[in-house]
């Protein structure tokens, strides 16, 4: 592998690579295992970097310094009334407010209809991911547009894939840890919608990738056709 390979590895592991940069290099994992495995290799690499770190505990007493400044009482500096009744009128009027307060409160009756009233608002629905899959250079494909539905966790494509009969189309997804998972295989001549089951959730900046499989599917859990299609996920 030449040093411009190694170095994009490297900076795909650091998490470095943005846009169409970061698209490119995460399809490229689906269908060159040389430069998957540099990338894996570099990953292994960087999570030691951390290993030689030194635990800091915070200065002795730090934490009672800030209590005790938060709870010391607040010195109030009194200045001269310029007129003796304003205190008491002032006092007065806090008093009457008071006993209005009081007097106009309404009753435990009043109050249990208010409560049987109060609805709970709903809480708005999260917004659908978006993707374009562009065609990998060279391919004569249009575009395919993917929407994933947060709340329903259905992954619906907006075109069909054409694949030879003896083939098909398998769509997949690379997060952050740059490892291809499979999600499902695409039904020939249809749009698919795809539900993504178990733990697995579609995050923002993931890339979503179509290749081209055996008719059953990748017979080994990672790409081994063509990569005809690939694009980033992003908030609608």
């Amino acid at each position: 592998m030449n040093p411009d390979d190694q170095f994009l590895a490297a900076e795909l592991a650091l998490g470095l690579l943005e846009g169409p940069e970061l698209v490119a290099a995460r399809a490229r994992l689906l269908t060159d295992a040389e430069f998957a495995a540099e990338t894996a290799w570099w990953q292994e690499q960087f999570a030691g970097l951390a290993d030689d770190a030194v635990p800091a505990d915070p200065p002795a007493g730090l934490l009672e310094g800030i209590e005790e400044r938060l709870t010391a009482p607040v010195r109030v500096v009194s200045a001269r009334r310029p007129w003796p009744w304003f205190g008491g009128g002032m006092l007065s009027g806090a008093l009457a407010a008071g006993l209005a307060a009081l007097l106009l409160m309404p009753g435990p009756e009043v109050i249990e209809r208010v409560t049987e009233r109060v609805v709970e608002v709903p809480v708005a629905a999260p917004p659908p991911l978006v993707a374009v899959l562009a065609p990998g250079k060279g391919i004569d494909r249009a575009p395919v547009a993917a929407v994933y539905d947060q709340q329903t966790r259905t992954l619906r494509l907006t075109a069909t894939i054409t694949v030879p009969a003896d083939r098909a189309a398998e769509l997949w997804r690379i997060g952050s840890d740059n490892v291809p998972r499979a999600l499902g295989l695409l039904s020939p001549g249809n749009r698919a919608t795809i539900r993504i089951e178990g733990d697995l959730v579609l995050q923002p900046d993931e890339t979503i990738a179509i290749s081209i499989e055996p008719a059953g599917g990748s017979p080994t859990g990672l790409p081994t056709g063509e990569v005809i299609a690939a694009g980033p996920l992003v908030t609608s």
